[in-house]
């Protein structure tokens, strides 16, 4: 292995610039080298060569020929959710390390079809950042502790401002997965970090309540006449808006800023999902895209006390029981996005690929995070408790590749 690890990234959206570019090209430039580049819309490949101020990078329009270069030793996939699976599979075989973005897949098929490509010594990482924030790996220690004693019930909820959900592709069903798959994969996998256990079964409610038709509606942002008024509007003249969506729209047709409100959509702007784990952990879950706050709180609860953390706020308060004492713990502020989980992730990928270690959030974590997700949206949609082993066994899936049986 050279001494920098050539890297390729596949998907030149937000998360694939924004984030994954700027750690390549910056923070970790001393340790990998960022030489190749792949989207389908040429004029997307084009602004993100400029805003990463690259010189040399490899484009592709096509990704597959991204993976024919033998020379590219990792591959970030940042594309959208439905693609994961076609796309990390083949980058797989391809004999790439891959570190795929959340969630793995939209399908139980899909979630097989990538634990089953992944070989032996080949690193799998799936984008679950939380694992890196310092908020939650405090947590995780503290009830590893045993602080709280044995944990029995996990409460959690996910305050987001969560609008710019229905202005593109992540409000279709089809495409994500669901927001319970999409959004919720964070969370949902730090409840089953928790609850040391695996998840059995899950039962939810959702629906759309917010995101209407109503006071304001249009088609898109950029031609409504209540722009100037409207709580949710999307200014995509701004950059890098400008140059990776509005510029690049001409291309592929993909508007960036179509209104919440109006647009059609086959997904949830609330829910919640109840789970059980093979070792009795009961948890709740609670999504809601319109609330006035982004941030996850969690409470936990222990037969000797309870664990809250708010992620915003980088609180953790343990109260015991029999006892009126209060232990806070103040998590200081990390560097990066998502309270320094992005950089987290990246710097234990780049160690396990030099290494050929198990990253902490591996394809197996990714996959149960997908099942409760989509067990919960298959609840929603047909009610009553969701099986995920009987789900797994539905799809002519393998239960022993999740861990199931």
């Amino acid at each position: 292995m050279a001494d920098k690890i050539r890297f390729g990234i596949i998907g030149c959206g937000q998360r694939g610039v924004g984030a994954y570019g700027k750690l390549l090209t910056e923070t970790f430039s001393k340790e990998a080298v960022l030489c190749a580049l792949a989207d389908s819309n040429y004029k997307r490949l084009e602004a993100a060569v400029k805003l990463l101020n690259l010189q040399g990078v490899a484009v592709y329009r096509d990704y597959r020929e991204l993976l024919q270069d033998d020379s590219i030793e990792a591959v970030v996939v940042a594309t959208p959710d439905f693609t994961h699976e076609e796309i990390a599979v083949d980058a797989l075989k391809a004999g790439k390390q891959v570190l795929c973005e959340k969630p793995i897949a939209t399908t139980v098929e899909g979630c097989q079809k990538i634990l089953s490509a992944v070989s032996p010594g080949q690193v799998l990482a799936v984008g679950f950042v939380l694992r890196y924030n310092r908020v939650f790996t405090t947590a995780k220690r503290l009830i590893e502790e045993g602080v709280i004693g044995t944990v029995k019930q996990i409460a959690a909820t996910d305050n987001r401002q969560g609008a710019d959900y229905f202005r593109r592709w992540h409000r279709f069903r089809e495409k994500s997965g669901g927001l319970f798959n999409h959004k919720s994969g964070h969370l949902l996998d730090i409840v089953n970090w928790f609850a040391g256990g695996t998840p059995v079964r899950v039962a939810a409610l959702g629906g759309v309540t917010v995101f209407n038709p109503g006071e304001w509606q249009g088609e898109r942002c950029l031609t409504c006449d209540n722009r100037n008024i409207c709580p949710e509007y999307y200014d995509l003249t701004k950059e890098p808006l400008n140059s990776l969506y509005l510029q690049a729209e001409s291309v592929d047709g993909y508007i960036r800023d179509t209104c919440v409100f109006t647009s059609e959509k086959t997904t949830i702007d609330h829910g919640t999902a109840l789970i059980e784990y093979d070792n009795s952990v009961k948890a709740s879950y609670n999504l809601a895209l319109y609330a006035p706050l982004d941030t996850r709180q969690v409470m936990v609860f222990g037969d000797k006390g309870k664990l809250e953390l708010d992620e915003a706020e980088r609180i953790i308060r343990i109260r015991l029981r029999h006892s009126d004492d209060v232990m806070e713990y103040k998590v200081g502020a990390e560097e990066g996005g998502h309270g320094g989980g992005d950089i987290g992730l990246m710097r234990e990928f780049i160690d396990c690929v030099r290494k050929g270690a198990a990253p902490l959030a591996d394809a197996v974590t990714g996959a149960l995070s997908c099942l409760v997700s989509l067990a919960a949206e298959e609840s929603v949609h047909n009610g009553g408790f969701v099986s995920l082993l009987d789900m797994v066994r539905q799809a002519d899936a393998e239960p022993q590749l999740f861990r199931l049986v």
